[in-house]
């Protein structure tokens, strides 16, 4: 029995399909993923959101001229950028 060259082409475009169709899939869920963990690095300690400004309790938002804005230690220290 011959196999017909249309069946053949049918076939191929149909694996491919399939192929297409799973890996959109594992890359959709693989996105997703890292979006929610994404979502979870803009928590202060404790898992506490920041304020208004982005900074986390214990700190103020302190403009520091060249340097911009940033979250400052209320008790002194190092200041960093806000969260968002």
């Amino acid at each position: 029995m011959k196999i017909k060259p249309g069946i053949c082409v049918a076939l191929l475009c149909v694996l491919c399909l399939g192929l297409g169709m799973a890996a959109g899939y594992g890359l959709a869920v693989y996105a997703g993923n890292n979006a929610h963990s994404a979502d979870s690095d803009l928590l202060c300690a404790g898992g506490i959101a920041p304020d208004k400004n982005g900074c986390c309790p214990g700190e103020v938002y302190t403009d520091m001229a060249d340097l911009g804005f940033n979250c400052c230690p209320d008790d002194g220290g190092d200041c960093f950028p806000p969260i968002r």
